[in-house]
């Protein structure tokens, strides 16, 4: 028998902070990075490729104020759990399963990380390791990774209790539900998303599996082919190749990849789609789905000492891991359209696999018969009738408000049965709700950060439908129009709102346009400095303030700023390793080892970010070209970290 209860689940887990409420003017580099695509991909493979990414992150704030404390703390969880497993979601987390535990095997088929540590590897910024991860919408980790989902109980027919978990994503204005049961020593999910407006949206899914990373683990998918994506700073490069022609090695093994990659798994369209990883008992992870989901992907971060340092970044002593996982598309590279009201749903099945250690470690073609007649005969799980609703509870835990003000923008119920209660309207909802009860916006005090931004051609035709003659009014309608694209419009708004009454927030927005749209940098620091001098408490807006004063060449003007920040700000990872940089620009060694050395922890250092990395290097040539007396420009980096390698803590290069 299937139970499903809703209790708290401990966790060591850091704080989060509160969000960062400045708007993506386009500050976000990894969703405009560019995708060099090789001559071995094919014109049908690359027609999708690039499409549909997205230019701003708007209309959701940044999720960048946690640090990095393992106290324990009560989460919100979902236990489904029958005689053979116990699967533990937490809707608060963006409904991550957490843990898939066999109890017949007495063996976790996932990769449990031992604390929730949120780094900065997602579209908001906040993302963690382990469990399964349901991306949708956008290319990256979903923007509701870190935040709460509504979780039901439901049931089926046969009287079976199904647990759903869904939310609305507001970049695509789509609503998806996240469906889970068991079945004997299985888990069968059903994924549903809606669109149900009139508009063609592109979409994507991925869901991603962690799984523990040994010298054993082989991840096997019944293939020959598989693109393969490398990435430094900035930069995507995607090839094509067969799999026994990639590497020089086994790439099946995990460990074989020197460094961070991404294998996306060409699979034949006649073919059962599944993946698994096997350990070396032969024992491991089994995911098979609908055709429907017919991409396969294996991302390793690699032995080298950037990989081994961002794996051991995520976790405590959970170990390393690995990701093997599952999508719409081949890649995650591109998206596809999804007409208007129309809705995309598939299952997906994770179980164990048990196979020899002669078979799961010998020859791969029959390793891959192996799994493939073990997913032939489990294929009836993914029968569809067993997600065929009776009876449906109350939300036994709220996600945002903001499915609710979209039904009432739109007039009508944005999903067929999804549930977006009224009263999960808060505070960040608060001025959009009386928006649409026909109040103008307010004019609150320009001391304090702005709570929330909506965007989207509806929203601004109310704007315009319903004006208000103050600073926060023209402000948000700058947001809007900067969403729409209408970057000059954006810019009027701002500066109107700075006339009606100055602020820190239409200030700092400027500044950002001005650097990043039109390219003028010293407009963007006279802004930036105008913001600061009406608000120098709030950490987002000085450490946008730094990097603007660094991008324009400002560093002494940086450097005396900094003395005049509160001891929080001045203390901040980022900021220091901020003033790192400007001290190193500037050739005053002592100072810049001042702020920068091994003892520094920047909590939230991007994927992909090599600040630190490029600090030690310039700094480093630096002072070799004073004691030779040449040109920094004439000693390469090569040189620099053969004679001064990149210490372990501060090295997070992906290649």
């Amino acid at each position: 028998m299937t139970t499903l209860s809703f209790e708290k689940y401990t966790i060591p887990a850091a704080n989060m902070g509160e969000e960062n409420t400045l708007p993506d003017i386009h500050r976000n580099a990894y969703i405009r990075a560019p995708i060099e695509v090789s001559k071995n991909v094919s014109p049908e493979d690359r027609k999708n490729i690039g499409k549909g990414m997205i230019p701003t992150l708007l209309p959701y704030a940044i999720q960048d104020g946690y640090d990095r404390a393992e106290i324990p703390t009560a989460m919100d969880a979902a236990i489904l759990e029958n005689e053979q497993l116990r699967a533990v979601f937490l809707p608060s987390l963006g409904g991550r399963l957490w843990s898939l535990y066999d109890k017949t095997k007495d063996r976790e088929l996932l990769y449990k990380n031992d604390v929730y540590r949120p780094a900065n590897l997602a579209l908001r910024n906040a993302w963690f390791s382990g469990g399964v991860e349901w991306n949708v919408g956008i290319k990256g980790h979903n923007p509701l990774t870190c935040s709460p989902m509504f979780a039901q109980r439901a049931e089926n027919a046969a009287g079976e209790p199904i647990l759903r978990m869904y939310e609305l994503e507001r970049i695509r204005g789509v609503v998806y539900c996240i469906e889970a049961a068991l079945r004997g020593d299985a888990l069968i999910m059903n994924i549903t998303i809606e669109n149900t407006d009139d508009t063609d949206v592109y979409m994507y899914w991925w869901s991603n599996i962690a799984v523990p990373e040994t010298k054993d683990t082989r991840v096997i998918v019944p293939t020959e082919e598989s693109f393969f994506c490398t990435y430094t700073e900035g930069r995507y490069f995607l090839d094509k190749g067969m799999l026994r022609d990639i590497d020089t090695c086994d790439v099946s093994y995990a460990v074989n990849s020197a460094y961070s990659r991404d294998y996306f798994y060409d699979i034949p369209k006649e073919s059962d789609k599944w993946i698994a990883a096997l350990e070396g008992d032969g024992v491991g992870l089994l995911h098979f789905s609908d055709p429907i989901l017919q991409g396969r992907k294996l991302f390793v971060w690699g032995q080298h000492n950037g990989g081994r340092h961002w794996s051991e970044w995520l976790t405590h002593e959970a170990g390393p891991y690995v990701e093997i996982q599952a999508g719409l598309l081949k890649t995650q590279l591109e998206h596809f359209m999804m007409p208007k009201n129309s809705r995309i749903s598939f299952r997906e099945c994770y179980t164990a696999a048990s196979l020899s250690p002669d078979v799961a470690h010998g020859n791969i073609t029959v390793a891959k018969e192996a799994l493939g007649k073990l997913v032939s005969e489990k294929k009836e799980l993914l029968d569809p009738s067993v997600f065929a609703l009776v009876k449906k509870d109350a939300p036994a835990y709220y996600g945002s408000g903001w499915g609710a003000i979209e039904e009432q923008l739109r007039g009508k119920p944005i999903s067929g049965s999804c549930e977006f209660p009224k009263d999960s309207i808060g505070r960040a909802q608060t001025d959009w709700a009386s928006l649409l009860a026909g109040t103008p916006l307010p004019s609150p005090s320009t001391a304090l950060p702005i709570v929330s931004h909506a965007v989207g051609k509806r929203w601004l035709a109310l704007m315009e439908r319903t004006p208000a003659d103050n600073w926060y009014y023209y402000n948000h309608l700058g947001v809007m129009h900067y969403a729409e694209g209408n970057f000059e419009e954006a810019k009027r708004c701002f500066i109107r709102s700075t006339e009606a009454e100055d602020s820190a927030w239409a200030r700092r927005n400027l500044a950002q346009l001005y650097k990043n749209v039109f390219g003028d940098t010293e407009a963007a620091a006279e802004q930036m400095l105008a913001a600061i001098a009406l608000c120098n408490t709030y950490t987002p807006l000085c450490l946008e303030c730094a990097e603007v004063l660094i991008h324009a060449g400002r560093y002494h003007t940086l450097a005396d700023l900094y003395e005049t920040f509160p001891e929080h700000i001045r203390e901040n990872g980022r900021m220091r390793m901020l003033l790192g940089t400007c001290y190193t620009k500037l050739s005053d060694f002592v100072r810049a080892e001042q702020f920068v050395n091994e003892s520094l922890v920047v909590a939230d250092i991007r994927e992909g970010e090599y600040a630190l990395s490029n600090i030690w290097i310039e700094l480093h040539a630096k002072r070799l070209a004073a004691e030779r007396g040449v040109p920094p420009e004439t000693i390469g980096a090569e040189e620099v970290l053969s004679l001064y390698p990149l210490p372990y803590a501060w090295d997070y290069r992906m290649h």
